[in-house]
């Protein structure tokens, strides 16, 4: 009998190891389902899958006649996904799960749509337990009190801001403590629910400085916070496997951490003293400050995990703007670094795309790329008025560097297939970027639409004649070629009601 047992607890043993989270391969992830009620003009529904280090992977879906919709992705690792229409609520997933979830695509509001949210296959109970928590979250005043929240950025000075904080993390905490003892979820759902809640402190201790800064008009010189004070980042640490679920919540604290805290402890290194402008800036050259963030995380990130981390949104923020040269030449010191599988492996397969798009840019077949020499900005605007008579047309200013202005190609896809047969022209101008890795980006987009690549001194002059002072910067122009509005405000996935509103015109 002894004998028996001890065989059936090798097995049991060798079964464990072999099914343990080393997280060393990826795993298909299945959300499919169906919005009831949903609007057909409407027939889009996206995920925004939170990675680790990686950025958010976006993923857009069509939602067939009858409300149903199936979206997949790749995962390394536990984590949880934005499911949006209308708004947007989280889901939690694991590599290799399937999951079904139906709601009401009728309300606007997150509470409301929580409410109907109904689970089946995979991991039903821990999401029903998840959308509780986001149900008690989202209409807690602690979360939708806007308020208060940018009367006490503006109002308190840094100690007051500090216990401002502690007080709402009281309420967090109690509301924590709440939806243990009524919903009664298991651990790994209190682990996500409990570092969700937590993020709101952190990213709000780290956005504090600069928001408070804002809110008063002031100058660096003119009120700071001491280097010490983004020390409280570092309370959040350890990062623990068990807390990936809430892929969310780090990716945020990551991001935090990285331009908080690493950053602003760079700022005092001895090598970066000569570079520093009378403003505070900093104008050291590009192999200079690659070297002191690469080599910079390591030194100020205390906990394995973060650093890995950390060092892959750096290398990944360099890719997503088609550069590869600061991988390259820190690649044996990166390699060493970043250990885990989850996030090398991913990293190692970004950057072979990322090359091949640099040397073998491919285009979208139906893309008109066009460079207009020695045109001033007016003379580019004319012509592309000229080149569009009597259609609307929306204009995208961009640069390959820009992250925001990249994050909002996929909502303009969409825009551009809802207008699909309409005399809409969409034109999109890159400026302050380099020629080759404008076809890189295009290349990675997959973007149809009218292409124009500007050179330095027109993008100059774009910015002076029409006043771009921050892109992505949009322009629309009615179909008699007049300027009717422009501004960051009219990104893709705000604006149709304003184009057809003038092909009516």
């Amino acid at each position: 009998m002894k004998k028996t047992l001890h065989f059936l607890l090798i097995i049991i043993t060798a079964i464990s190891c072999t099914t343990s989270n080393n997280y060393e391969f990826p795993k298909q992830v299945i959300i499919s389902g169906k919005v009831l009620n949903f609007n057909p003009e409407n027939p889009n529904i996206r995920l925004g899958v939170n990675r680790l280090g990686l950025g958010s992977l976006q993923i857009h879906e069509d939602i067939d006649s009858l409300g149903y919709f199936t979206a997949s992705f790749e995962s390394y690792t536990p984590t949880d996904v934005w499911v949006r229409y209308k708004t947007n609520f989280l889901v939690l997933t694991h590599p290799g799960d399937s999951i079904y979830v139906e709601f009401d695509g009728n309300p606007q509001q997150r509470p409301e749509i929580l409410k109907s949210i109904k689970f089946s296959a995979d991991a039903v109970s821990q999401n029903q337990d998840a959308s509780k928590f986001q149900l008690m979250y989202f209409s807690n005043p602690m979360y939708y009190d806007w308020d208060a929240k940018a009367k006490a950025v503006k109002e308190f000075d840094m100690d007051e801001y500090i216990s401002y904080l502690d007080s709402i993390q009281d309420i967090r905490d109690k509301l924590f403590n709440k939806f243990v003892n009524d919903v009664n979820p298991n651990k790994e759902t209190k682990i996500w629910a409990k570092t969700f809640l937590d993020e709101g402190y952190y990213d709000a201790l780290a956005l504090y400085p600069s928001k408070h800064q804002s809110a008063n008009n002031l100058t660096n010189k003119e009120w700071s916070v001491p280097i010490t004070y983004y020390d409280n980042l570092k309370k959040r640490l350890p990062i623990s496997e068990s807390m990936f679920i809430s892929g969310y919540a780090l990716t945020k604290f990551i991001n935090r951490f990285h331009y908080f805290y690493v950053q602003n402890n760079l700022l005092e290194e001895p090598e970066i003293q000569k570079y520093k402008l009378n403003n505070g800036h900093i104008a050291a050259p590009k192999n200079v400050m690659d070297s002191l963030m690469v080599f910079g995380i390591s030194k100020h990130t205390p906990d394995s995990l973060l650093k890995q981390m950390v060092l892959t949104e750096l290398i990944i923020q360099n890719f997503d703007n088609s550069d590869i040269k600061l991988f390259e030449k820190y690649r044996d010191v990166i390699e060493s670094n970043i250990k885990e599988p989850f996030l090398i492996e991913p990293l190692l397969e970004k950057y072979n795309q990322t090359k091949e798009r640099l040397e073998n840019p491919q285009i979208a077949s139906d893309a008109m790329l066009k460079k207009i020499a020695n045109s001033s900005a007016k003379e580019i605007i004319n012509s592309i008025i000229q080149s569009n008579k009597g259609k609307v047309i929306y204009l995208d200013c961009w640069a390959t560097w820009c992250g925001p202005c990249k994050s909002e190609m996929p909502n303009s896809k969409e825009l551009m297939k809802k207008m699909n047969g309409k005399d809409v022209a969409f034109v999109y101008l890159c400026i302050d970027s380099e020629e080759k890795l404008w076809k890189a980006s295009l290349a990675e987009i997959q973007l149809t639409g009218q292409h124009y690549f500007l050179t330095n001194e027109q993008s100059t002059d774009i910015r002076k004649v029409f006043e771009v002072n921050g892109i992505p910067h949009y322009f629309l122009i009615d179909k008699k070629g007049i300027i009717v509005e422009k501004g960051s405000h009219l990104r893709p996935d705000a604006v149709e009601e304003k184009i057809e509103k003038l092909l009516k015109e």
